[in-house]
């Protein structure tokens, strides 16, 4: 018997990807909600300034990598919970809380669609202000969200037409998927860590 060459290899990838039905076949948007949202508890030193239920309209790409190539895009419309602070001094800080999408027919596969969205549009959100810029997001520690401790991403950006200092923690909570983002992080420590969700 003759081993199987690159050729027969990617045919039976293939194939079997296809028998799989990994990539979805239809071009409906999937529609989802988030379950609950994640909130400070009113005993916190922010206030609350803004809150509601937006919708998000994304596209959701998956890469598959290894011996076969594969990407699957997927139109989203996302049901969001945005529940926005303020503390004395005027920091900002805001949580979005999202449903974790099924892009393709493989419970791992779960993307939340936040992520697909550009980074002003959600900082704009999670803040309540007009968002000019925002700068490359880099890892600067960690931070601990909904008892998970995550890693901690900072960039700087144009709110309201001053440069403001940024922090954002995102996790996984069951379904749904919780952005927390701070304005003025260096000033004082951002509640993360006093978050709560019902769900």
């Amino acid at each position: 018997m003759t081993p199987p060459t690159r050729r027969s290899f990617f045919v039976a990838c293939t194939a079997t990807l296809a028998g799989c039905s990994v990539l979805p076949e239809e071009s409906e948007p999937i529609e989802a909600s988030a379950a609950a949202p994640a909130v400070l508890p009113e005993s916190s030193d922010y206030s609350l300034v803004a809150e509601g239920s937006p919708t998000i309209e994304t596209t959701v790409t998956v890469d598959f990598s290894g011996d076969v190539e594969l990407t699957s895009r997927q139109d989203v419309i996302a049901t969001v919970f945005r529940r926005v602070y303020e503390s004395a001094s005027g920091a900002r800080f805001g949580l979005l809380t999202a449903p974790a999408v099924r892009v393709v027919d493989q419970p791992e596969v779960v993307r939340d669609p936040l992520t697909a969205v550009d980074d002003a549009r959600v900082v704009a959100l999670a803040t309540d202000t007009d968002v000019g810029s925002v700068s490359e997001w880099s890892e600067n520690g960690s931070a601990t969200l909904l008892g998970t401790e995550t890693t901690r991403m900072t960039a700087t950006a144009t709110l309201e037409g001053s440069e403001r200092g940024l922090a954002r923690v995102r996790v996984r909570a069951g379904e749904d998927s919780v952005t927390a983002i701070a304005t003025d992080p260096d000033d004082a420590a951002p509640p993360f860590g006093a978050v709560t969700r019902d769900a």
